[in-house]
């Protein structure tokens, strides 16, 4: 025997399913955000405490200078692909210090 369509239940479980991708995409685009190793996530976060820590009255270094500096704490406590770990770094550091110094 064929059932009878109920629409306000079809479109209830059609919003419902359409939340739930919404929150997903949403949830991996902002996770992919800082980076999408794991070790450029960490890279990521050590860049941004970097940039916070920069002295006040200090200037964004140039990308050369950003860098150097992401090869030097690569040295210290980096593990994985280098270049990986240097764009997180340098995208870290440049959101770190635009949060702390570039207050309006």
């Amino acid at each position: 025997m064929a059932r009878q369509f109920k629409p306000v239940r079809f479109f209830v479980i059609m919003a419902v399913a359409a939340f739930v991708v919404c929150g997903v995409t949403a949830f991996y685009t902002h996770r992919a955000a800082h980076g999408r190793s794991p070790e450029e996530r960490s890279a990521y976060a050590i860049g941004e405490t970097a940039g916070e820590q920069a002295p006040a009255g200090a200037k964004l270094p140039t990308a050369a200078e950003l860098n150097m500096m992401a090869q030097k704490y690569f040295k210290q406590q980096g593990s994985g692909e280098q270049q990986t770990w240097d764009q997180g770094f340098e995208n870290g550091y440049t959101d770190g210090f635009q949060k702390t110094h570039y207050r309006q």
